[in-house]
């Protein structure tokens, strides 16, 4: 997956969905660009197709001055799916509506711990240690990533195998 989308060894968190609206990549992206300077070198990488945000928060992106940190890979699937979900920090799911996550599923299945909103139905993602869930919001998102992205790696890690183990 890095190879495949030149990110070198920079350390990245991942949304895997559909750029749009009721998806909430826009609140993640104004957390992350939010939140510049706080989180070292991590970077963002969003993967899926675009339906209608991308021009959008590519202007946020440059307005931020972030366009070293913030990756669009497209869609992806197979192995190389897979590779990013292992290869990720964590996987982001700022959906403002959804009934159940499956990407949060498949990240768990990789050991990945997630950070999900309350909108997503799966608030067991926290019960189980396998990840945060907050609200809805830039200021939601935001307080979550600073939660897991300033913890020892250790903890992350940890995270994602009760992650795994309760998927």
């Amino acid at each position: 997956f890095r190879k495949a989308f030149s990110l070198g060894s920079a350390p990245f968190i991942l949304f895997m969905g559909r750029l749009n609206s009721i998806k909430g990549a826009d609140l993640l992206l104004q957390a992350f660009c939010g939140l510049r300077g706080r989180l070292g070198e991590m970077h963002l990488v969003f993967a899926g197709p675009d339906e209608g945000l991308l021009a959008g928060m590519k202007d946020t992106i440059r307005a931020a001055a972030m366009e070293d940190y913030v990756h669009f890979v497209g869609y992806v699937g197979g192995q190389v799916k897979v590779d990013a979900y292992r290869q990720a920090e964590v996987l982001v799911v700022p959906s403002r509506q959804e009934a159940m996550s499956l990407v949060a599923l498949e990240a768990g299945i990789q050991g990945t711990p997630v950070l999900l909103t309350d909108q997503c139905g799966f608030n067991e993602v926290a019960q189980s240690g396998g990840g945060l869930v907050v609200p809805a919001s830039v200021e939601g998102l935001q307080e979550g990533l600073l939660q897991m992205m300033t913890q020892p790696r250790e903890r992350l890690r940890r995270m994602g195998r009760c992650m795994r183990e309760y998927v």
